[in-house]
C-alpha cells in the first residue's frame, strides 16, 4: 500500500515535470514571489510532503490518485520558475527509488547536494521542484525573505524516514526529541502582505499596538531600523509626583485644598492615567513595554505603597533603565525606598539582643527578581542532579547571608531633616545607609561565596548584587520571562537558549545588557514571521495590553480614566500586583493541555465577560470626562479609517485583519464578520464599522495573540 500510494504520486508527478519544463516567454521580473510549496502530512505513512505544482495540490486535495494525505496549514512562498527573480537557484526534488531507498521525497538547493544524491542509487531524481533564494556562507537569508530549516526523522526503518521544510522555527524545536534539525537550506521570498504581516507582529510584541501610521512608518524604515529608533527614543516620565507626607489621607487630606486628596495623592488613579496616555500616545513604545514586563518580575504593589509620588519614583526606575544594565536595575530596586518599604529592607538593622535581620527581601530578590529556586540550563530547564532531582540555587545559610547584607538602610533624608538611624517614612529618593546599624561581619553568599568582614555598607551590597548577578541561573531566568511578556507564553527551551546566551556576553564582552537581550529577543526566528503554526505557540492578551492595543487600533485619544478602571474589571488593576508573586505566575498551565499560558491564570467566566463590556463601551458609548478629574477629556476612538470602507464588507475585514490579526484571520470568522457587518443598513457606515470591530477584538483569534 504505501508504495503503490507513492508510485501513484511519482508517475503523476511525471505528467507535471514534462509541463513544467516546457519553453515560455521570458516575462519581466516578479516583484511577488510567483509560487507557493504547501505542506501535507500523511497519518498512515507518518510521512510529510511539500509541493509546489497546484495541479498536484488539487490531486492531494481531491484524495482520489493518492488518498490518506491532507493539508497542514504550513506553505512558503518560492518562484515557480527562474526568470520570475534573478539569483534564485533551482531546487531538486528527489523520490526514494521504490525497494531500496527511502519511501519519501527530498529537495535540496545546493548543487553539490543535488549533484551528489543523483548519483546515489536510493533515489530517483523527478524534477526541478521549484526556484529559490538561497542563504549567505553563515547561514543568513536576506531581509526580504525567510529562513526555510529542514530536519529529518530517522524512523525506524529506513522506508520511515522523511524530511520536513518548515520556515517556522518552533514547530521544528518541538520535534527535536525524534527529528535531527539540519539547518537552514533555503530562503523563502515574502510577499508585500507576509512583510506586512511581520511588521504588525512586531508591533504586537515590542508596542502597545499597531495603527496604520505605524505600520505604514516600519514598512519604511524596516524593523531593524524601527527598534533603533526605539532605543534612541526619549523615555516617557510619570507626572504624578506631589510629595505626601506619611500617615495616610485621613490624616493629611483634611489640610490639603485637592477634593480628590485621597483619590489623587494616596491612591494610584494618576499613575495609571500617566501610564495609558503614555501607551496610548508617547514615541517611546518599546522602553514603555519593556518597562512594564520588568515591573512585574521586580514587583511592588499599591495594596502596601499607595502615595502616587512613591510608585511613581519607583516605576520610572524601570523607564530609565528598561535598555540598561540588568545588574543596574537589580542594584536600583534594592536601593529604592519604594522597594525598601515593601519588602521591609527598610530599618532593616543588625543582630541586637537575639534579634536577626528580616530575610524577606534577601529570599525574593533571589526567588523571583534573579536566579528563581532550582539550577538551570541555559535553556532555561532544570538542571537535575545525579539523582534526577531539582538543585536548589541557595538554602537558608545563604538566605542569612544576604539578609545580614541588607542592613542598615532607612528611608532618605526629608528636606530640611535630621539625620538619625531611622528617618521618617518617604519614598522621595533612595534608601540612606546608616554604617552602625549595618552588619560588618563575614557572610556566605550563593555559589559558596565568602563575602568578607569589615566591609562598608555600600561595598557590602555591591558586592552582594555583583554575586547574584553573575549566578548562571539570571540570564535564563530573566530572559524567559521578558519573553513571556512581549513574545510568548510559552518559549522553547531553545528561544530562551539564545537570548540567555546574549544576556550573558552581549558580543562585546559585556553581560547583562538590556538593549541587546530585547533586540534579540525580537529579531530571534521564532519571534519574526508572518504567522506561527506551533498550536502552542502565543499569549493571551493581559487586560492592560488587551485594552491599550484595542484602543491604539483605532488611534484613540483618551486622558486614560477609562482604561484604569476597566482594566481593573478584568483582573488586572494596574500597579496593583495581588503580591509579590505579579497578578499572574510565569509557569501556570491552562487548564486542559499542556501548555504554559500566564495570563490566563487571571481569566474567568466573569473577567472574560468584563471584556466583551469593556470593548462595548469604547465601541458603542460614550466615554465622557471625570468631573472630579480637572486635566479630563475622556476618551474618543477614531473611526474615521474603518468608516471609510464600511460600504464593503471584504475591504472593511481586509483592513480589521491588517491591523488587528496581522493577516491570519480564519475563513470562518470572515464569512461571520461579512454577515454581521451587512445586517447593518450601508447608510449607517459609522455603526457597521463599530459592529466590525467590536466583534473581531471579543475575538479568541485576537485576544490570545500570535
Amino acid at each position: 500500500m504505501r508504495i503503490a500510494n507513492c508510485d501513484v504520486m511519482h508517475k503523476y508527478l511525471q505528467m507535471l515535470a514534462l509541463s513544467a519544463c516546457a519553453v515560455v516567454p521570458f516575462p519581466a521580473l516578479a516583484a511577488e514571489p510567483t509560487g507557493t510549496a504547501i505542506e501535507f502530512y500523511n497519518a498512515g505513512l507518518n510521512h510529510y510532503f511539500t509541493t509546489a505544482y497546484p495541479d498536484e495540490a488539487a490531486m492531494l486535495d481531491a484524495g482520489t490518485l493518492v488518498r490518506g494525505w491532507s493539508r497542514t496549514g504550513v506553505e512558503f512562498k518560492v518562484w515557480a520558475r527562474a526568470e520570475d527573480h534573478a539569483g534564485s537557484v533551482p531546487v531538486c526534488r528527489f523520490f526514494g527509488t521504490p525497494g531500496s531507498g527511502p519511501d519519501s521525497h527530498f529537495y535540496t538547493a545546493n548543487a553539490q547536494e543535488c549533484a551528489l544524491v543523483k548519483q546515489n542509487p536510493k533515489w530517483t531524481f523527478e524534477s526541478i521542484a521549484y526556484w529559490i533564494d538561497l542563504p549567505d556562507a553563515n547561514g543568513k537569508c536576506a531581509a526580504d525573505t525567510t529562513p526555510v530549516y529542514r530536519s529529518f526523522y530517522p524512523g525506524q526503518t529506513v522506508s520511515e524516514s522523511n524530511h520536513r521544510f518548515l520556515v517556522d522555527l518552533t514547530m521544528h524545536q518541538k520535534m527535536a526529541g525524534a527529528s535531527i534539525l539540519e539547518g537552514v537550506v533555503m530562503c523563502s521570498p515574502l510577499s508585500a502582505l507576509q512583510v506586512q504581516a511581520d511588521i504588525a507582529r512586531l508591533l504586537e510584541q515590542a508596542t502597545f499596538g499597531p495603527n496604520d501610521t505605524l505600520i505604514a512608518h516600519v514598512t519604511g524604515v524596516g524593523i531593524p531600523g524601527f527598534l533603533n529608533e526605539q532605543f534612541a527614543a526619549t523615555g516617557s516620565r510619570y507626572t504624578s509626583n506631589k510629595y505626601v507626607p506619611a500617615g495616610g489621607a485621613a490624616r493629611y487630606c483634611p489640610t490639603d485644598p485637592n477634593p480628590s486628596c485621597a483619590r489623587d495623592y494616596f491612591s494610584l488613579f494618576q499613575l495609571q492615567n500617566d501610564f495609558f496616555k503614555n501607551a496610548l500616545t508617547s514615541i517611546d513604545q518599546l522602553r514603555q513595554r519593556v518597562a512594564f514586563a520588568l515591573s512585574q518580575i521586580l514587583v511592588t504593589s499599591g495594596l502596601d505603597v499607595n502615595e502616587a509620588y512613591g510608585m511613581a519614583n519607583y516605576q520610572q526606575i524601570f523607564l530609565d533603565n528598561a535598555f540598561g544594565n540588568y545588574e543596574d536595575i537589580l542594584t536600583k530596586v534594592t536601593l529604592s525606598s519604594v522597594m525598601g518599604g515593601y519588602l521591609n529592607m527598610v530599618n532593616n538593622d543588625k543582630p541586637v539582643s537575639g534579634v536577626n535581620p528580616n530575610e524577606n527581601y534577601a529570599r525574593e530578590l533571589m526567588q523571583l527578581f534573579a536566579t528563581g529556586l532550582w539550577e538551570l540550563k541555559q535553556d532555561g530547564t532544570p538542571l537535575p542532579d545525579a539523582n534526577g532531582k531539582p538543585i536548589p540555587v541557595y538554602d537558608q545559610s545563604t538566605v542569612e547571608g544576604f539578609a545580614h547584607v541588607f542592613t542598615g538602610w532607612t528611608y532618605p533624608l526629608l528636606p530640611g531633616g535630621t539625620q538619625a538611624t531611622h528617618n521618617p517614612k518617604n519614598y522621595l529618593g533612595d534608601m540612606t545607609a546608616v554604617q552602625s546599624n549595618h552588619d560588618t561581619g563575614a557572610k556566605v553568599l550563593l555559589e559558596g561565596f565568602g563575602q568578607p568582614a569589615g566591609l562598608t555598607i555600600q561595598a557590602d551590597l555591591s558586592s552582594a548584587i555583583h554575586n547574584i548577578f553573575t549566578h548562571p541561573n539570571v540570564g535564563p531566568f530573566v530572559s524567559r520571562q521578558l519573553i513571556q511578556k512581549l513574545v510568548t507564553g510559552d518559549p522553547s527551551p531553545q528561544f530562551i537558549s539564545r537570548v540567555a546566551a546574549v544576556f550573558d556576553n552581549n558580543g562585546r564582552g559585556v553581560r547583562g545588557d538590556m538593549k541587546a537581550v530585547i533586540g534579540a529577543m525580537l529579531m530571534d526566528p521564532e519571534a519574526r514571521g508572518d504567522v506561527k503554526l506551533d498550536p502552542g505557540y502565543g499569549k493571551l492578551r493581559e487586560p492592560v495590553l488587551f485594552m491599550a492595543s484595542a484602543a491604539r487600533a483605532i488611534n484613540t485619544q483618551s486622558d486614560g480614566v477609562y482604561f484604569g478602571g476597566a482594566s481593573a474589571s478584568l483582573g488586572q488593576q494596574l500597579f496593583y500586583s495581588p503580591s509579590v508573586f505579579n497578578y499572574y505566575p510565569p509557569d501556570y498551565v491552562v487548564p486542559g493541555t499542556t501548555n504554559v499560558g500566564p495570563e490566563f491564570a487571571i481569566q474567568n467566566s466573569s473577567t472574560f465577560i468584563n471584556r466583551d463590556n469593556a470593548i462595548n463601551t469604547v465601541a458603542f458609548g460614550t466615554i465622557a470626562p471625570l468631573a472630579t478629574y480637572p486635566s479630563a477629556t475622556g476618551t474618543q476612538p477614531d473611526w474615521s479609517s474603518l468608516q471609510a470602507l464600511a460600504g464593503d464588507a471584504n475591504a472593511l475585514s481586509d483592513k480589521l485583519n491588517t491591523l488587528l490579526l496581522h493577516g491570519t484571520m480564519s475563513s470562518a470568522m470572515r464569512a461571520g464578520l461579512a454577515t454581521a457587518i451587512n445586517t447593518v443598513p450601508a447608510a449607517d457606515p459609522l455603526t457597521r464599522a463599530k459592529t466590525a470591530y467590536y466583534l473581531v477584538v471579543t475575538s479568541s483569534e485576537y485576544q490570545v495573540e500570535r
